[in-house]
Order: structure tokens, then C-alpha cells, then sequence
């Protein structure tokens, strides 16, 4: 890898040379040349090629053209960004290798998501379908400084389309494979000479399932029923004091997606494989080595169904205290909840089948003041406080699991067990950034922001009322007599025990505050070249949390994880403007990673837990082209080499073994993604315009443990989309057809274990479909 990255720079150094001697030509007015990207990375609007950050800008409508619906669907044309898909429903998002596999709800993630600068901070929020998206901005690194939440990973920040100052509308309508249609309409205009409103909803329906029963053929799973709703207002108070407030909202009453159960692991420590579940031992399979996306199994003796949401309000509020002076507020508040939602395990038996009951809130406000005139020093400092709630009740149904010792197949010791948990965090912080101005070409800037995190937890687990059998209450009596308490733990009550064999509710607090910062320095010898070199430190808080636990243990929390990261880059625009080279080499190194790996129950085998490692490393690189070398041509590829390194780790693997992780590569992080995109566009007569494009996304193989098992692989895969359309010139009616991975490639986007199950999640099969747009304005 060392040959690889010392390439990488050869060419990085070679490519920006040529952009420096070519840069200088004459441009004439009828040149070709890519259309700018203005971002607000830094909390101001600036062309992406001048942000010192490696950022990918995907517009709204190049989302829609590649079926990206949410932020799970980002790593289509982000290479670096993974999602994996928990056994809960939570995402888990991972950018550059650095990722956090918890699938509680209120878990504090490293890629955090914000929409128009108000903060997301549980990845389940940002689940729900997009609608009416200007642009999203992927920041890879950490992004502590500017941004109300620490993250080690990155950002993702949605930029929604505002009131404009005259009336918009638009429209669209697509069909498509699965039985499925979208219908998305906006409303945009003034409403007085100083009230500009805007509305915009989506929904997403199909009537036909698109995972198919292994072993009930014709069966399937799989029918979508997505809603979601933007309102804004924009408000000009005064000539130098404006509002804005908007309202998101967004519904998932879905069929869920089922894992592919491709193996059997009983996990009765005791009696091994010997005693079963007859459900069990004649359920049916996926075979490991299929290529069928759409293979599953599931229960039918549950109402597999989502009854998710979620519900926000942000206002923003702008006063321009002078020409260069700006003071900023921003208030949000956003609640999502999972209503009994019913999650399947992957066999036609109850192995460990959910129902969640979460509700998550969170509350923030920032406020900052600006000074800039791009020239000399340009500052801004503020504060952050956020205030968060979360809740979780996670209900399993596990009559047919090894440990609930099923007899002749007849009778179960348990067959319903309760998890659940209540979270509070308090954060405070205090920032700040600098620009300085050094000379015509070199700008130097340094920020810095520091954190105060105060959160609070509570949880255990417990024999559900409605639990058949004798229960596992007295099972952990007995455990408890034999750590020296005498107490009978009765239905209900929680049996999670202490080491003294107390059953309390399980309470906890965790205090930190963390320093952290960024130091970067450009230099742009001309105006179509930016070197830049940054080190950055991260922190992402400590937290507790919710896992099926017989031991208190397993509820403690980790503390906060800490990362530092060098970043060399360059950004040029070459070939009189029709040229975009960017890339950038960085080195990570990580202190105290937080990690969800195991713990040996006596009476359970092996069940998850959350641990620090102390040392590891990521180091890579990554690249982006983009060319328009003939009218109506657009190239653009985009790659990245990640290495990821534990250093220093030693706890049990996924099958309860102790294991030394030191030399072991991160879960979840591909060595090597990229993605390739072609589009061109050529005018029929003078009123039509008409265009193909293809694109392509790859993304290495992977592993979905830290011990690299056989059975957990992430094989390699590579997706190939096409779509063709026919529209007006003006762009106000445009007629498209689409296929989406048409080579029907298999795509396996998790691998997880759940009682006795090792289930994989699957990306979506080939689908095609036909799309409608109109657009007034």
C-alpha cells in the first residue's frame, strides 16, 4: 500500500503541475466549462473548489436521476461513504473507515447529518425520504469546529430550495419496477413584497413486495410506503434582519426489509445444537453463495410492519450588523419516534423477531457572530447548547432460540424478552475561526471549539408480561443467590444483575468536555489552483448503550473516542474552465475507538458490548475528475483508497473467543471504492433536447467483523445505472426511462448475528421504470 499512496502522490503532484501551466489561457466566450459548485461548508457560501476540505456536492436533481432517496443510498457517488443496515432499523453510516456500529437508537453516531445547518444528531432521523433538496454536502474528516456536533467521521449537510421572488411550481411522476410510483409536487413563490413561502411533498408507494419467500414461493415482503413534507417561510423583517423558519416532516409505514438467514448458530451454552426448535431445524435456508438479492424468509406469525417518524422546526434568524458584520441564530427542534414497529429475523420461526417502541427528541441553538471582507482577518465565534432525549423499548420474540430450551418443540422456558432504556445528554460548547489573510496567495486558518457533555442512562432487561413459560426470572434468581443476594426476581421485574446479584435498574452518568480544533494553510498561486495542508483533531462523545443484557456489565458506557488527521490536497481547474481535478492523501490516527464486540454469558454464549480500543490507524487517499471535453459531453470519475489499522485491541470475536484485533482492518471499511459517470445531451430541431447517461459505483469487499469471519463477508460489488430522456429546451417537460443496477448485481450490505441467526442484508435488484417532470416558473 505504501507503492499505492506514493503513485497516488506522484500523480496528485504531476496532474496539479499541468493544471498550473495550463490554467493561464485565454478563455473565450464560447468556451465549454463546468458550472460552479457554491457550498456552505464554513458557514458561508463559497465555490466548492476554494473549501479546503475534501467534500462531495450532489445536487438535488442528480439525486433523483440516480433513485437516491435518503442518506443511505449517499455512497452511490460518495466513494468513502459505507451504510450497513443494523438488525434494529438504526443506519450506520461510515466515512473514511470511521464508523460506530451501535444499533441503539440514541446513539451519538461519527457521521452526523444536518439539514440547512440544524443538526440531526440520531442517525434514525435521517432515515425518511428526501424532498425538495437543492444540494447535499458530504465533509469527510472531522468536522468539530464549525459544526454544533463533534464528529470524528464527517458530515453530511442537506441544503433545502428556498422561496424564490416568483411563483415556481413543479411536478413528477415515475413508475416502476415492484408496482412502485413516486409523485413529488412544489409551490414556490411570494407571498407579499416581503414574504416568500414554499411547500413541497413527496410519497413513495408500491404495491408489490420485492423480497420472495424461500420457502412459501410466491410470498414476498417488501411494499413501500414512504411519506414526506417541507413548509418554509422566509421572511425580509427589515433591510437587515431576516427569518426563516421551516417544517420537515417525514413517515415510514413500510413493509421492513428481512435478512437473508444464511446460517444457524445455536448459542445455548449448555446444550449446544442438541436441543431445538423442530421451526428451527426444518426452517429454510438462503444459501450463503446465492447472487438473489430478493431471497429471504421471514414469520408469518407477525404483522411485519414499519411506524416510523419524524417532525422538525428550525428558525433561522439573520441580522447583518453591518456590510462584513453578520449575527446568526439557528433553533431547532426535532422529535422521531418508532410507533411498534415489527422487525423480522429471517426464518419462518421467532428467533428473535423485534417490536420497537422509541422515541427520540433533541433540542438545539447556536449563535454566532461573523466578521468578514475577505481581505485581512475574517473571524467567527459562537456558542452551541443542544439538550436530548431518548427512549427505547425493544421486545424480542425468541420462543424458538436455543437458550429459551424448547422441549419435544412443545414448551419454552421464555418466549418473550423486553430490553429497554432512557437517555439524556446536555452539551455545551463555545467556538471559534479565524482567517487570516497572509498575502495575496497564502491564507492561513486556524478554529478551535470546546465541549461540555453531560449524559445520563438508565436500562435493563426483563420477562416480558405476556412472556410464555416459566421465564428467565428465576433462571437469574438463582445467578443472584450465588453472588450472595437473596431476592425472587418476579415477571417483569429486571433481571439484569450486578455483581453483587442486585437487580436494580441499571444508572449511569458520564461527564466529559473535549478540545477540539483545526489548523490549515492555502496557498493559491493563481485563481484556478488551491493547495492546502490541515490538521484537524475530533472527538466524538462517550455514550451507554442498549443491548440485550443478563450482566450490568454490559451497559457501561465508553468514553469519548479521539482522533487526529493530516490532510494534504489540492483542488485545480484546468482546460480553461471544461476541467476539475481534486484529490487528497490523509493520515488518521485514532485514540480510544469505540467498538461493539462481545462478552461470554454463562447462560446466553456470547452477547454484545460496547469497548475502547486504545490505538488505530487510517491512512488514504482520493481523487475526483470532472471534464466536459465536447458540447453536451460531462465525464466525471471519483475514487478512494482507504487502510485501516487496530493497533491496539485485545476482547472476544463474534463467537465469544478471546482474540488480539492488533493488525486487523476497521469492520465496514472498503480499501478501495469508486465511481464513473458519463452524460450527454444533444438538441432534436430547436424545441427538444435529448440525452443518455451511465454510471457506475464500486465498492471493494469488506467484512462485518473485526476478526474477518468467512461467514461475515461483505463481498466486492459494482452497479451499473442507465437512463435515457427526451425533453423541452426550455426544461419545462422532460420524459425519462431508467434502469437501475441492471446487470442485477449482488450487493450484501451487512452481516449480522441476532440470537441465533447470522442474517444479510442485500442491497435492492434490478428495477426500471419510466419518469415525468414538468416545471413552471
Amino acid at each position: 500500500m505504501e507503492v499505492v499512496m506514493n503513485r497516488f502522490l506522484v500523480f496528485l503532484v504531476i496532474s496539479i503541475g499541468f493544471g498550473v501551466s495550463y490554467t493561464h489561457a485565454d478563455r473565450g466566450d464560447n468556451r465549454r466549462v463546468l458550472e460552479e459548485v457554491v457550498v456552505t461548508a464554513q458557514k458561508r457560501s463559497e465555490s466548492v473548489n476554494d473549501v479546503p476540505i475534501t467534500i462531495t456536492a450532489i445536487s438535488g436533481e442528480k439525486m433523483k436521476t440516480l433513485g437516491i432517496t435518503d442518506t443511505r443510498d449517499i455512497g452511490k457517488v460518495t466513494p468513502g461513504f459505507t451504510f450497513s443496515k443494523s438488525g434494529v432499523g438504526t443506519p450506520v453510516y461510515t466515512l473514511r473507515g470511521v464508523g460506530f456500529n451501535d444499533q441503539s437508537f440514541f446513539a451519538s453516531p461519527t457521521v452526523s447529518v444536518y439539514v440547512d445547518e440544524a443538526p440531526l444528531p440520531f442517525s434514525f432521523m435521517s432515515k425518511g425520504p428526501n424532498v425538495d433538496v437543492e444540494r447535499v454536502e458530504v465533509l469527510k474528516g472531522p468536522q468539530g469546529t464549525l459544526f454544533g456536533r463533534n464528529t470524528t467521521g464527517g458530515a453530511i449537510n442537506y441544503i433545502s430550495n428556498k422561496p424564490g421572488d416568483s411563483l415556481e411550481a413543479a411536478a413528477s411522476a415515475t413508475y416502476g419496477s415492484f408496482s412502485t410510483y413516486e409523485l413529488e409536487g412544489m409551490v414556490s413563490g411570494p407571498v407579499t413584497d416581503t414574504l416568500g413561502a414554499r411547500i413541497a411533498a413527496r410519497t413513495i408507494q408500491s404495491d408489490e413486495g420485492w423480497q420472495e419467500s424461500v420457502s412459501r414461493p410466491g410470498d414476498t415482503l417488501g411494499e413501500v410506503d414512504k411519506y414526506s413534507l417541507r413548509g418554509m417561510l422566509n421572511w425580509d423583517a427589515t433591510d437587515n434582519l431576516s427569518f426563516m423558519f421551516s417544517v420537515s416532516a417525514w413517515a415510514d409505514k413500510s413493509e421492513p426489509q428481512s435478512p437473508q438467514a444464511i446460517a444457524v448458530i445455536p448459542q445455548n451454552p449448555f446444550t449446544g445444537g442438541a436441543v431445538q426448535s423442530p421451526r428451527v431445524q426444518n426452517a429454510e435456508l438462503v444459501d450463503r453463495n446465492t447472487s438473489d438479492n430478493k431471497a429471504a424468509d421471514w414469520t408469518t406469525e407477525l404483522d411485519l410492519r414499519l411506524n416510523d417518524s419524524f417532525y422538525s422546526t428550525t428558525l433561522h434568524a439573520k441580522w447583518a450588523l453591518s456590510d462584513s458584520a453578520e449575527l446568526v441564530s439557528i433553533s431547532s427542534f426535532a422529535q422521531a419516534k418508532s410507533d411498534g414497529s415489527v422487525l423480522p429475523a429471517g426464518l419462518d420461526a421467532l428467533v428473535s423477531d423485534y417490536i420497537i417502541d422509541a422515541s427520540l427528541q433533541t433540542i438545539s441553538q447556536e449563535l454566532r457572530l461573523s466578521v468578514s471582507d475577505g481581505q485581512g482577518i475574517d473571524w467567527m465565534a459562537g456558542v452551541n447548547l443542544s439538550f436530548d432525549e431518548g427512549d427505547q423499548h425493544n421486545r424480542a420474540f425468541d420462543r424458538d432460540v436455543s437458550s429459551a430450551f424448547p422441549i419435544l418443540g412443545l414448551v419454552s422456558v421464555f418466549t418473550e424478552v423486553g430490553v429497554a432504556g432512557e437517555s439524556k445528554a446536555e452539551q455545551a460548547s463555545i467556538f471559534g475561526n479565524v482567517e487570516w489573510y497572509i498575502s495575496d496567495t497564502f491564507k492561513l486558518i486556524a478554529g478551535a471549539r470546546y465541549n461540555n457533555e453531560k449524559s445520563e442512562f438508565q436500562g435493563c432487561s426483563f420477562d416480558e408480561p405476556t412472556s410464555e413459560g416459566t421465564g428467565l426470572a428465576p433462571l437469574l434468581t438463582a445467578v443472584a443467590l450465588t453472588r450472595g443476594n437473596v431476592t425472587l426476581i418476579g415477571r417483569g421485574e429486571c433481571f439484569t444483575l450486578d455483581e453483587n446479584g442486585g437487580n436494580d435498574i441499571f444508572r449511569g452518568e458520564l461527564k466529559e468536555d473535549s478540545l477540539s480544533g483545526r489548523v490549515t494553510l492555502n496557498w493559491t498561486p493563481n485563481d484556478d489552483v488551491l493547495y492546502y495542508m490541515s490538521y484537524s483533531r475530533g472527538t466524538k462523545s462517550g455514550g451507554f448503550p442498549l443491548l440485550p443484557a443478563s450482566n450490568q456489565s454490559q451497559f457501561k458506557p465508553v468514553t469519548q473516542e479521539e482522533l487526529s488527521a493530516w490532510e494534504l490536497g489540492a483542488k485545480a481547474t484546468m482546460l480553461e474552465g471544461s476541467m476539475q481535478l481534486n484529490g487528497a492523501v490523509f493520515d488518521y490516527s485514532y485514540i480510544d475507538k469505540q467498538l461493539l464486540t462481545r462478552v461470554d454469558d454463562p447462560f446466553f454464549g456470547p452477547l454484545p458490548i460496547l469497548q475502547n480500543a486504545p490505538k488505530s490507524k487510517v491512512r488514504g487517499a482520493e481523487f475526483s475528475l470532472s471534464i466536459t471535453p465536447l458540447d453536451g459531453l460531462f465525464l466525471s470519475a471519483a475514487a478512494s483508497w482507504i487502510e485501516t489499522e487496530i493497533k491496539e485491541f485485545e476482547s472476544l470475536d463474534i463467537n465469544g473467543q478471546p482474540a488480539d484485533f492488533a493488525g486487523q482492518p476497521f469492520n465496514y471499511s472498503p480499501e478501495i471504492q469508486y465511481n464513473l459517470l458519463a452524460d450527454y445531451s444533444f438538441p432534436i430541431a430547436q424545441s427538444y433536447v435529448a440525452g443518455f447517461s451511465l454510471d457506475y459505483s464500486y465498492s471493494d469487499d469488506s467484512n462485518a467483523t473485526l476478526e474477518e469471519n468467512a461467514l461475515y463477508e461483505l463481498d466486492s460489488y459494482g452497479i451499473f445505472n442507465l437512463r435515457a430522456r427526451l425533453g423541452t429546451a426550455d426544461e419545462r417537460w422532460m420524459l425519462s426511462v431508467w434502469g437501475r443496477n441492471i446487470t442485477d448485481e449482488f450487493q450484501a450490505i451487512n452481516v449480522y448475528q441476532i440470537a441465533d441467526v447470522v442474517g444479510r442484508y442485500t442491497g435492492m435488484p434490478s428495477a426500471y421504470g419510466v419518469s415525468v417532470d414538468y416545471r413552471y416558473d
